[in-house]
Formats: C-alpha cells, sequence, structure tokens
C-alpha cells in the first residue's frame, strides 16, 4: 500500500512509497483521492519517479488536454519500453503527450506540419522509427484523428532522447539537422537524388558516415589520413575534396563545429563514391 500526497487529477496521484515521492497513473486513481490516504498497488498502471519541477510541469499538462491524449501516450511508452527491453526517462511523459495534444490541434485547424527530417530520422534512429510508425497508427485508431506519417519523425525523436541521459530534444534534432543540410549539399553540388530504393543503401551509409563524423567533431576525437593518403586524395579526387571543403565551412558557419583539414579525407573517399555511382 502507498500513501497518497496528492491528485494531480483523477487519472495521476502523488504517493509516498517507502519514503520516495512518486507518480502513480491509473484510470480514476485520482477521483476523490485524499491526502494520506493509502492506495492498492493492484489499480496502479504505471508507477515512476519524477523531481518536484517534472511534477508541477505533469500537472499543468493535465490540466489542459484531453486526458485520452495522456493515456494513449502511456500505451505508446509502455510499448516503447517493452520492444526496447529498457526504461524510458520519465520526462517522455510531458513532452510526448504535449506534442500528441497539439499536433491533434493542429490537424483540427487544417494545419500540416511536414517533416523535413523524415528520411534522416528513419536511417539514424531505427528502432525508434519502427516504433514510431506503430504509434501513428495507434494513434489514428484509437483516438480517430487522421496524424500523418510525419509524426513519426517527432514520436521517434521523443523516444530516442528519453533513451539517453539528456532529456533535451534539442540536442537530438541539432544532429539531424546538421546531416540534413550536408545531404542537401552533396545532392546539390553532385546534381544529384537519394530519392527511390536503387539509393536506400548509399544513403544510409552516406547518413551513419556523417553522425559519426558529427559525433567526432563534437567530442574532439578525430580520425585522420596521414598527409601522404590525404595527397592522393586531394590529387586523384580534386572534386570530390572540393565538396568536402565547403562541407567544412558549413560545419564551422553554420554550426560552429571545428572539422581538421585531416577528417576531409574520408568525407572526400565517401563523396567520390557517389559522384561513381552517379556515372
Amino acid at each position: 500500500m502507498m500513501e497518497i500526497q496528492k491528485a494531480l487529477n483523477q487519472n495521476a496521484v502523488l504517493v509516498l512509497d517507502e519514503g520516495q515521492a512518486k507518480v502513480a497513473i491509473g484510470k480514476g486513481i485520482g477521483f476523490k483521492a485524499r491526502p494520506g490516504e493509502t492506495i492498492a498497488q493492484e489499480v496502479i498502471e504505471r508507477l515512476f519517479v519524477m523531481e518536484p519541477e517534472g511534477v508541477k510541469k505533469l500537472q499543468t499538462l493535465l490540466g489542459q488536454i484531453d486526458e485520452k491524449f495522456f493515456f494513449a501516450t502511456e500505451d505508446i511508452i509502455v510499448r516503447a519500453e517493452a520492444v526496447l527491453g529498457e526504461k524510458l526517462n520519465p520526462h517522455i511523459n510531458i513532452g510526448l503527450c504535449d506534442h500528441i495534444a497539439f499536433a491533434a490541434e493542429n490537424i483540427q485547424n487544417h494545419i500540416f506540419v511536414r517533416n523535413k527530417l523524415l528520411k534522416e530520422i528513419e536511417v539514424l534512429y531505427p528502432e525508434e522509427f519502427s516504433i514510431a510508425q506503430w504509434a501513428v497508427d495507434y494513434l489514428k485508431r484509437e483516438l480517430d484523428i487522421p496524424y500523418s506519417f510525419d509524426e513519426a519523425g517527432y514520436i521517434a525523436i521523443h523516444i530516442h532522447t528519453a533513451r539517453c541521459k539528456n532529456s533535451d530534444n534539442s540536442e537530438s534534432i541539432r544532429e539531424i539537422t546538421i546531416i540534413s543540410e550536408i545531404v542537401r549539399l552533396i545532392e546539390n553540388e553532385l546534381q544529384f537524388s537519394f530519392d527511390g530504393e536503387d539509393f536506400a543503401l548509399t544513403y544510409s551509409r552516406l547518413v551513419n558516415h556523417l553522425r559519426l563524423f558529427i559525433q567526432r567533431s563534437q567530442t574532439k576525437r578525430y580520425v585522420g589520413l596521414d598527409q601522404e593518403i590525404m595527397g592522393l586524395v586531394q590529387e586523384k579526387y580534386p572534386e570530390s575534396y572540393a565538396i568536402a571543403k565547403k562541407i567544412q565551412i558549413l560545419m564551422q558557419l553554420d554550426f560552429q563545429y571545428q572539422v581538421l583539414t585531416e577528417e576531409l579525407g574520408y568525407l572526400a573517399i565517401h563523396i567520390e563514391r557517389l559522384r561513381m555511382i552517379k556515372k
């Protein structure tokens, strides 16, 4: 048995469990709940720890949205944790629920927001994206709201962020945005498009290479070719090396990442492979 400290709404209460404050979720468990009363374990559908500031945000959110969005979000989280075999950061309840409710409001107002990063998200976060695809189908069926396929990208980011120690979506979005900008630059320079099944594997290889390239820039753990090999790359692949230099400038000017010249060799080799595929 757990002691109720505060009812957040009719479906969520703050409880004291073995001396630790936790949020308990369950349909109707907050209805007529009084501080000091006890609550049985069997009526709790989900129990998690959240710091006081998070509890305040959750209570504010619950007061502003229809409870159907909250329980749909809980179902998605339960599904994600089961598929991934791990617990997600409890902050996902607030962020994902708020997003799903806000997206529904946009749809009702005939505002459909396109996700320009969808392709990159699918490659970078395949596990999360697969769960997000299920989530979109579930939301359409459960809530009878025509969520678009673009929502799978946004949901995948929330799930990915909740798997990381950092609970801020902005870092994930920043990484995806940088990769998307580099891919567009390469497409423009080569007058080439990755659209179509024939280039799916090539595109996936490029995106994963760029992710490692960015992560090395973030951690300053560079991997460079020696000077002799660099000279050969510049001599044999001048067009590809020139594109790599443009990527270096893009990273520095638009995203404030310092990219060592030695790193450009690997990038040029990868771009040259794309040039050969195009030919």
